[in-house]
Parts: structure tokens; C-alpha cells; sequence
């Protein structure tokens, strides 16, 4: 993909900062509803981000999808 190079251009690369901030940030939040550790929370969302991410990646890949 163009404008992606470096730890973003692979499959399961993290999001961009500001992404990566709000996905956090939500994570924490809902951890208010769950008990659990903000940080963990904040984590959670990003590791979810992350699995799905990679899968899309890899369903694309099976199915010869490509950009550009």
C-alpha cells in the first residue's frame, strides 16, 4: 500500500498514534462499566484491533484482494 512503510506496511502492524490513542482511551473508558484495570482495557481494545486487522489482512490474501 502506498503512504505505509515501515512497522505499519506488514499485517498486525498497530494503528497510527491518534488511532491507537482513541482505541486505548475507549478501552479505558469501558473498563469503568467492567471493573477491570484501565490499562488492561486499553490494551484489550488494542489487541482486539489488532486480531481483526490480521484477519482481514489474511481473508484478503486467500482471496487475491489487492490495492493499487
Amino acid at each position: 500500500m502506498r503512504g505505509l512503510a515501515g512497522p505499519y506496511a506488514g499485517c498486525g502492524a498497530p494503528p497510527p498514534g491518534p488511532a491507537r490513542r482513541a482505541l486505548f482511551a475507549v478501552g479505558a473508558a469501558l473498563s469503568l462499566f467492567t471493573g477491570t484495570g484501565a490499562i488492561r482495557g486499553g490494551l484489550r481494545m488494542l489487541a482486539i484491533r489488532l486480531a481483526a486487522g490480521g484477519a482481514t489482512f489474511g481473508i484478503g490474501r486467500l482471496l487475491g484482494v489487492s490495492l493499487g
